[in-house]
């Protein structure tokens, strides 16, 4: 069987997560627990190995591109410090440093640290990596531009969880500095209810199903990771996203005097705003004359 049917057959049998793999043992039901929306560093233990499969790479490389353009346009100079967080494998980090910015990359999961510290050896790029929760992470420097992009903050379900992280990014940003980031649109995600996404390469595959509803998204993953000839070995994730409305994310950004500059629409989806990039600043200095 190949690893595309045996995706296929999980997400076809009643239950996605009940897929038996030939020669694993069984093992006792597990009791039911209250459902969790809060994502374990757990989850990335082996997500991290099939993340960039599922299309991450190509969204932060076109990330990329428009974090540069605002950069510019705000005249945020190259070789100025920049903290990536929640930087995942370090596609942003990496493309950043090769721009010339003095990166430094946090993430929650040191799997995702692992594939990132990797990234950048290969780029030749020399990064400062730490592992810490976005929502007390602390600098030994204050910076001029802190970014967070790829859905990390919408996977920070509770409003609490994100005033946290605003409230660390502030503290994080010197006077006058940017902070950067995206967040979903519940206009383009509600478009997302139903769809099942197959991803494949040499050596890994799986799946994603989405259910979009009530201003959330729920992400069901099935992945394989191959071991040795046609051996797989499986795992099963569930991730939560929240949908904020703007005008609650503008409150808790003025909560922490995070002002906002601009948003820019950077994907659509039937037509709707998917994902916007939010460009707040912290007061201390006089605004740059744009370019």
């Amino acid at each position: 069987m190949s690893a595309r049917e045996r995706i296929r057959m999980a997400f076809e049998m009643e239950d996605p997560l009940e897929l038996e793999i030939p020669g694993e043992p069984e093992e006792d039901p597990e009791p039911e627990v209250e459902e969790e929306h809060e994502p374990s560093v757990n989850v990335y233990r082996r997500f991290a190995d099939i993340y960039d499969v599922f299309g991450s790479e190509d969204f932060c490389l076109a990330m990329t591109s428009y974090l540069l353009e605002a950069t510019e346009k705000y005249r945020i100079a190259t070789g100025t410090v920049c903290a990536d967080l929640a930087c995942g494998t370090g596609v942003i980090t990496v493309e950043l440093a090769k721009a010339g910015f003095s990166m430094i990359g946090i993430d929650r999961s040191g799997e995702m640290l692992r594939h990132a510290r990797k990234r950048s050896q290969r780029a030749g790029q020399k990064i400062r990596f730490y592992q810490m929760d976005m929502r007390d992470f602390v600098l030994e420097e204050r910076v001029p531009l802190v970014i967070s992009t790829h859905d990390s903050l919408d996977h920070l379900y509770e409003p609490g969880d994100l005033k946290a992280a605003f409230r660390q990014c502030a503290y994080a940003l010197r006077p006058g500095g940017y902070f950067m980031f995206d967040m979903n649109c519940w206009e383009g995600i509600r478009h997302l209810d139903g769809r099942t996404v197959f991803v494949e390469s040499e050596d890994r595959s799986g799946a994603y199903h989405l259910i979009a509803r009530d201003q959330t998204l729920e992400t069901n993953i099935v992945g394989f990771l191959r071991q040795k000839g046609n051996l797989y070995q499986r795992f099963d994730e569930t991730l939560f996203q929240r949908c904020y409305p703007d005008e609650e994310i503008e409150r808790l950004l003025e909560t922490y005097a995070l002002a906002l500059v601009e948003k820019i629409p950077v994907q659509h989806l039937e037509g709707d705003v998917f994902k916007q990039l939010w460009i707040t600043r912290l007061p201390g200095q006089e605004m740059p004359e744009l370019l």
